[in-house]
């Protein structure tokens, strides 16, 4: 693990209590000196973002307009704006936007994505642009109550594949928690089967549920704070961190950030 790497987890502590100048001054001032990604992206014209959809109301695929909408795709919009470039969206499963923006395939990540220790290792994390929490949804008539995760034991449970709702619940099955934890790439499938009754709750954040309550009797159950979400970059381009970070810090002091909240989360 690198120097970054290690003070990227050093800091989430204080991240996971609030947005302190120790870490604004860390994300604006990086040490390393510029990869060259961001003069890269900005001579192609276009920066590539990978994301996982459907996960409203952050990102999602419309097919009426044919376009990519939500919060994390109007932050991303503004972040192209900044540079004076188009986005590419890469839409792929969740659990494979880590090593993708790794591997180079794309140039950021934009997916709701909570800061944790794990991700730390692998990828730069943004100033965090907003808090959720997780949540346990059940259908509407459903009796089941639970007063902590460990109350799922002997229940189906849905969860979407390299999420750290996927994570928190594949640990307690591990030390022997006795869910029936089933794996979804696509969140929309996941609660077609809790409304057939394949699956007696599923673990999301809570954004999520309050769109599915739309379409659907949902209720929830149990609720679990959650680390703040950010978006993520490479080590290597500490140029564009310094940009998407740049256009976050401005988007909080101008209340643009505030707009793009109402609007998404009302």
């Amino acid at each position: 693990m690198d120097k970054n790497a290690v003070a990227a987890i050093a800091l989430i502590v204080g991240v996971l209590v609030g947005f302190g100048v120790g870490w604004v001054a860390f994300a604006g001032t990086p040490t390393e000196q510029p990869s060259g990604l961001l003069a890269q992206i900005q001579a192609r014209g276009y920066i590539i973002v990978g994301t996982s959809t459907p996960w409203l109301p952050f990102e999602y695929y419309n097919e009426t307009s044919g376009q990519y909408e939500g919060f994390d795709i109007d932050l991303v919009n503004m972040i192209a704006d900044y540079l004076n470039v188009t986005v590419h969206w890469s839409d792929m499963d969740f659990d494979a936007l880590v090593g993708a923006c790794k591997s180079g395939t794309v140039d950021m990540l934009a997916a709701a994505m909570f800061v944790t220790p794990e991700r730390a290792e692998e990828l730069a994390f943004s100033v965090p642009y907003i808090r959720t929490n997780e949540v346990v949804v059940v259908t509407g008539n459903s009796t089941l109550a639970i007063e902590d995760l460990e109350d799922l034991a002997g229940h189906s449970v849905g969860v979407q594949t390299g999420t750290v709702e996927d994570e928190e619940l594949s640990a307690l099955v591990k030390n022997g928690t006795n869910i029936d934890l089933h794996r979804y790439q696509k969140v929309d499938i996941m609660f077609q089967d809790l409304i057939a009754g394949t699956l007696d709750a599923v673990y999301v954040d809570e954004p999520v549920l309050v769109v599915y309550q739309k379409v659907y009797s949902l209720k929830n159950i149990f609720t679990v704070p959650a680390p703040p979400t950010a978006l993520y970059c490479r080590y290597d381009s500490p140029d564009l961190l310094k940009a998407i970070n740049t256009v976050i810090l401005n988007a909080y002091s101008d209340g643009s950030l505030d707009a793009l909240v109402e609007k998404w989360f009302g």
